[in-house]
């Protein structure tokens, strides 16, 4: 687990300082040329996904772990091949310069690049490398829950929800709720690795053999399905961890039931057809399948906002709440993530998206649910495992300088894109129009703030990992 955690957010440390870079030279603050923020903006949005689904992986490894046991040498295996995808996707930027972005859509990274043609190669390569990792890694996390819970009826509580008066008078323990997160993380994730492979190993083909044709809209549906479902399961992974440790904080627990159940039954399906959202602007692109993405895109919504962030709520209401970095960190990412949630279904709106698509509102939300989502749950199991361990948890003070950095700062970085999105400036543009650069100035700033936030947090959590008490709890 501590070996995905560390490499996650050392990662997402060096694309933190790469976010920042950019922002920077679109505030007019540092000055270099357009073919390396474009490389850099590939870097940014490949790696800091992969980041965080490194840190979702290892933490979600080690709970599946204790319900039953899993192979250590597979689980090494998917390391080690994501580790290289990422050391090629390095390599492919710095010193290749592709720029081509996460999507590489086709053709754009073989028309008119102005980066060499092995860059291409070796990013395309990267990425299938992890892909490849993030496959068996799904592959024996759904085979450890099918086999602890009875299969994929088990797994997914039928006969909880169907024959609920049986269930409990067989006396069979129903899956956890970290359980569901698992389940729908495997089974969504080999679908999203099987397109993603699909479309990288069609892509790598061209690549050796330029003569081989490829259908654009069939590389961009499968590339954003890919994308997408990806992306969001680096949330559902993370909530496990609010499910595992914030009921100890509330002194309650997080019971499964039949609410749950059909929620993540919902999640299963949504987070798959959702991504349709993303091709509205595709003329070509069949139009009811646009429609699927947009009622999928509202359908996604209801599970964790009525079942997880409000059961979250309900969790620690009048409850004997002990408010320590991993408490406060997990409950405000509940909130971060209901926040970029209603930001995502804003743009996931027809006739919305048509002004706001191409705009720097889709950074905003995503780094919303990502930044102040994600991150914060991976910070706060973080804290959890180093509190339970020593026995000590953080001071009052410190608690409150990480938050001002984190949550303030964080703020004022993300108003900036949802500002600027809203005043129509396009995203993806190394030089903005104006407002932009103004915006861009002080939401630089934030971002500084943030970065002060995040290196307070880890001067403490160095300091709790060295802190050794005789009454910890292994």
């Amino acid at each position: 687990m501590w070996a995905y955690l560390v490499t996650g957010i050392a990662v997402f440390a060096l694309m933190v300082l790469v976010g920042l870079a950019m922002r920077m030279e679109q505030a007019h603050w540092v000055t270099y040329d357009p073919g390396s923020f474009y490389a850099m903006m590939t870097l940014h949005g490949s790696g800091m996904i992969v980041a965080l689904a490194l840190c979702g992986m290892g933490g979600l490894w080690f709970i599946m772990d204790r319900e039953r046991p899993m192979d250590q040498g597979l689980a090494w295996s998917a390391y080690a091949l994501i580790v290289l995808g990422v050391v090629a996707v390095i390599l492919s930027v710095f010193p290749g310069h592709f720029g081509a972005a996460w999507t590489f859509l086709f053709p754009l990274p073989f028309v008119g690049a102005t980066w060499p043609n092995w860059a291409t190669g070796t990013f395309l390569i990267g990425v299938a490398l992890v892909m490849l990792g993030w496959t068996i890694f799904c592959a024996q996390l759904l085979g450890c829950v099918l086999s602890k819970y009875g299969g994929l009826r088990g797994a997914m509580g039928w006969d909880l929800v169907f024959h609920h008066d049986a269930f409990v008078a067989s006396g069979r323990p129903e899956p956890p709720p970290a359980a569901f997160a698992a389940l729908i993380t495997a089974v969504d994730g080999l679908f999203a690795a099987a397109g993603g492979m699909l479309v990288g190993v069609a892509l790598i083909i061209h690549w050796l053999d330029p003569s081989v044709a490829i259908d654009p809209l069939w590389a961009k549906n499968l590339t954003y399905l890919f994308g997408h479902t990806f992306a969001n399961l680096t949330i559902y992974m993370a909530i496990a961890f609010v499910y595992v440790a914030l009921p100890r904080y509330a002194q309650r627990e997080w019971h499964t039931s039949a609410v749950l159940a059909i929620a993540w039954w919902g999640t299963l399906l949504f987070v798959a057809t959702a991504y349709f959202h993303h091709l509205y602007m595709d003329f070509v692109q069949p139009r009811g399948v646009q429609y699927i993405g947009e009622v999928a895109s509202y359908l996604a919504a209801f599970p964790p906002a009525v079942v997880t962030i409000f059961g979250g709520a309900l969790l620690i209401y009048r409850s004997r709440m002990r408010w320590t970095m991993s408490s406060m960190f997990m409950y405000a990412g509940l909130i971060g993530w209901l926040i970029g949630g209603v930001g995502a279904l804003i743009d996931a709106t027809i006739p919305v998206n048509v002004s706001l698509h191409n705009t720097l509102w889709v950074p905003a939300h995503f780094h919303t649910y990502l930044l102040e989502g994600v991150t914060l749950f991976v910070f706060g199991w973080i804290f959890a495992d180093l509190e339970v361990r020593t026995g000590v948890v953080s001071s009052l003070a410190t608690r409150w300088i990480a938050g001002l950095g984190i949550f303030g700062g964080g703020a004022v970085l993300l108003l900036g894109w949802y500002v600027a999105g809203a005043a129509s400036v396009p995203r993806r543009y190394a030089e903005e129009p104006a407002p932009g650069p103004a915006i861009a100035a002080w939401a630089s700033v934030g971002a500084i703030l943030l970065i002060a936030g995040l290196i307070v947090c880890l001067i403490e959590a160095v300091r709790l990992a060295r802190t050794r008490s005789a009454a910890a709890t292994p």
